[in-house]
């Protein structure tokens, strides 16, 4: 079993923690809360003491046992286009990670 969750990754250097928004088995329940959460937030997170930017908004796939590898990390920008419409294919990894 696999489980999909849905990263909020800060800028490095960042000393505040990456923000997990959603954690579900199903891949394209975990998919539409991604584009749910750009459409409505774009590419910030709001914290206690204001709202900040993020580097990206991350799919991550892994085993739902502590300690177990990231299986996968696709971005944003591979599932979904400029204009936020979904891909027919997902772009592979690319330099913008």
């Amino acid at each position: 079993m696999i489980e999909y969750s849905v990263m909020l990754k800060r800028w490095p250097g960042s000393s505040r923690p990456d923000v997990c928004i959603f954690r579900d088995e199903d891949r394209e329940k975990a998919i539409s809360e991604m584009r749910h959460y750009v459409k409505t937030n774009g590419f910030s997170v709001q914290d206690p003491d204001g709202r900040f930017t993020i580097s990206s908004v991350l799919l991550v796939a892994k085993e739902p046992i502590v300690g177990a590898p990231v299986l996968s990390e696709t971005a944003y920008f591979q599932i979904f286009n400029e204009y936020d419409e979904r891909r027919k294919e997902e772009l592979p990894r690319g330099d913008y990670q």
